[in-house]
């Protein structure tokens, strides 16, 4: 009896794979790859920067960012092609249009 190309697929298949199909029919894709963005970002702005500055959130492909110190935010505003070419780099055209600041920061904000 021979069996159907179905069938056939039912193996052991990788974890990524089975992973992703189930985000895909739970329309979750699209949220999990904007935490593997955000997980990126203190490779793409590195260590000064990253201890300074965090990546918060992804709306509709804008970076929303927030720093504990004013200074942090102007220099991240300087490096923003530089930070938004790392991106596309790692992740692809497109992935990163725009920063954007959550909040400012105030004189007795907890850093981090």
């Amino acid at each position: 009896m021979k069996r159907s190309s179905r069938q056939n697929s039912g193996g052991l298949r990788p974890i990524a794979e089975t992973v992703l199909g189930a985000l895909r029919r739970l329309g979750l894709e699209e949220r999990f790859r904007e935490r593997e963005l955000l997980g990126s970002w203190n490779e793409v702005a590195g260590p000064d920067i990253a201890a300074h500055v965090r990546a918060v959130d992804i709306e509709d492909g804008v970076l929303v960012l927030a720093a504990d110190h004013g200074a942090w935010r102007q220099e991240v505003n300087m490096l923003s092609a530089q930070i938004l070419a790392k991106f596309e780099d790692l992740h692809g055209p497109g992935t990163i249009r725009a920063l954007r600041w959550k909040n400012r920061p105030a004189a007795n904000r907890r850093r981090f």
